[in-house]
């Protein structure tokens, strides 16, 4: 079963972080997804860009449109996130877990649709 575990962040809340807390979230992240790539369960992964570097592209009046933002509030917008194919719900459930109490930040997991 394939799961999206995606992390969002609160960039002014990270910014008050101490910069320990910063590297050991790091290591974490780091040592997290390797852990994944040894079992064999992660497909891919990314860490994305700042919320402010983002671009909304969509119609505005029949047009296509780019502005500058996201589409998401940008304290909460989009991190980073791992593909995993794992066995079932509770194994991915379990990942999630361990990144909350590796990061202290929220996980959302979705499980990829298998179309026919």
């Amino acid at each position: 079963m394939r799961y999206m575990l995606m992390q969002f962040g609160d960039e002014d809340a990270l910014s008050g972080r101490a910069e320990e807390w910063v590297q050991q979230m790091i290591t974490f992240m780091v040592e997290f997804t390797e852990g994944l790539r040894r079992s064999g369960e992660l497909l891919a992964d990314e860490g994305l860009e700042l919320a402010p570097n983002a671009k909304v592209v969509s119609l505005r009046d029949g047009a296509v449109d780019v502005r500058a933002g996201t589409i998401a509030e940008p304290a909460q917008s989009l991190a980073g996130w791992w593909l995993v194919d794992v066995a079932d719900e509770a194994r991915a459930l379990e990942l999630a877990r361990q990144i909350v109490a590796g990061a202290g930040e929220p996980v959302e997991l979705r499980r990829c649709q298998e179309l026919p």
